[in-house]
């Protein structure tokens, strides 16, 4: 087989005009390429352990976690006492605020007026009810009077009957014996019929004292029976009085509590929050006033959006700024978010001025509330939500994972 070139141009081809290239090794070369390796490795690790936090900003106030309790007048008047000052610690039942509804007419005070009607109604019943006992008092003592002089009667007659009795025993037994004599001739007949009518008399007599008597006992049982029943009718003439002055002073009080109306702490805490003066007209379940619940301590509560919401739970950390004392001087205090809404609420429930936009009330322990600084309930704040922290390499390799995820 020929060859396609001749062995002499081959063997000219091999010939190296310039002889073998040689590389020269120097330490500027090794720096530079461990020097690059060091900023890729720095730059690697930084990506995995640096990143990025994602917060959130959003609007707040500082609240008791009791809760606040809203005293409210029950009805409208006009306050004519303040019995307690703004920070006083009250106890249960405490009076605050004394209100009167009192009426004015061309006669004067419609209330007072009233009061002074049934004062006086009450004052007549009174009067009644001591005249009543010492009525029912005479009464009895009269009763008892009689009684014992029907009994003297009673005795008196019993005695004047029994020797009429007697009486008339004997001149029975003489007109008999006359009968009989006047029979036999031995005396007149008219002496005879004169002693039989003098028995006629005497008997005629004893029916008289025997309806007398039977007169007398009837009186005597009517008279017991009314010293029974008395106690019993005074009782209830009493009972009946007693009754209607009950009525009458329930009458003043209903009165006298819509002329005059206490409102009293509704449980121990500390008043805060007075928004009336005295002399100033109210009208019914406007607020007087709030009271902080006894033992109470500061959060805040903070209105989150639902865009907001998915990663706030509870531990979450949160920078507060109030707007009573700018972070510029101040500085940002540390929270922990304590409790999170199971449900959003309108803000504009909350605020009337606000939008209506729906957020979770979230509630924030303040890490720390010994500061000179004395925080009140109802100051706004702002706060910062830790949300979450990606690294720069999550970050970078997000799309990726989103794209293997959906696949």
């Amino acid at each position: 087989m020929s060859r396609l070139f001749r062995p002499e141009a081959v063997a000219h081809k091999n010939q190296r005009l310039h002889g073998t290239v040689v590389l020269a090794n120097t330490w500027s070369h090794v720096a530079l390429t461990i020097f690059f390796c060091a900023i890729v490795i720095a730059l690697i690790v930084f990506a995995c352990y640096h990143g990025f936090t994602r917060k959130e900003t959003v609007d707040g106030v500082v609240v008791p976690d009791l809760g606040v309790i809203r005293l409210v007048a029950p009805q409208s008047g006009v306050i004519t006492s303040i019995q307690a000052k703004e920070g006083d610690l009250l106890q249960v039942g405490a009076p605050v605020f004394v209100l009167t509804s009192e009426r004015t007419s061309a006669k004067g005070a419609t209330q007072a007026a009233i009061n002074d009607a049934l004062s006086s109604r009450m004052a007549h019943l009174s009067r009644e009810l001591e005249q009543q006992s010492i009525q029912s008092g005479n009464k009895s003592q009269e009763i008892n009077q009689r009684l014992l002089n029907l009994n003297v009667s009673l005795k008196r007659l019993d005695t004047e009957l029994a020797l009429q009795r007697r009486k008339t025993d004997i001149l029975r037994d003489l007109s008999a014996n006359l009968s009989s004599l006047a029979t036999e001739g031995s005396v007149p007949k008219n002496a005879a019929s004169q002693k039989a009518a003098e028995l006629i008399e005497q008997e005629s007599r004893v029916s008289a004292l025997e309806g007398e008597r039977l007169s007398i006992q009837r009186d005597i049982e009517a008279l017991t029976a009314l010293r029974s029943d008395l106690p019993l009718q005074s009782g209830r003439e009493a009972s009946s009085l007693k009754r209607s002055m009950e009525e009458l002073k329930q009458q003043a009080s209903e009165n006298e509590a819509k002329r005059q109306i206490v409102v009293r702490a509704d449980a121990s805490g500390r008043l805060a929050g007075i928004v009336v003066d005295q002399g100033q007209a109210v009208s019914g379940e406007q607020r007087l006033a709030s009271l902080l619940p006894k033992d109470s301590q500061l959060e805040a509560e903070l209105y989150v959006p639902t865009r907001a919401a998915g990663f706030v739970r509870p531990g979450t950390k949160v920078l507060l700024r109030y707007d009573a004392f700018p972070y510029q001087k101040f500085g940002q205090f540390n929270g922990q978010v304590r409790e999170v809404s199971m449900t959003t609420i309108s803000l504009a429930e909350l605020k009337p001025a606000a939008s209506a936009e729906p957020v979770y009330r979230v509630r924030v322990r303040l890490d720390k509330q010994d500061q000179p600084q004395t925080l009140k309930p109802g100051m706004q704040l702002s706060a910062t939500l830790v949300l979450e922290r990606r690294t720069l390499m999550e970050w970078i390799f997000e799309p990726l994972l989103g794209i293997s995820g959906r696949l």
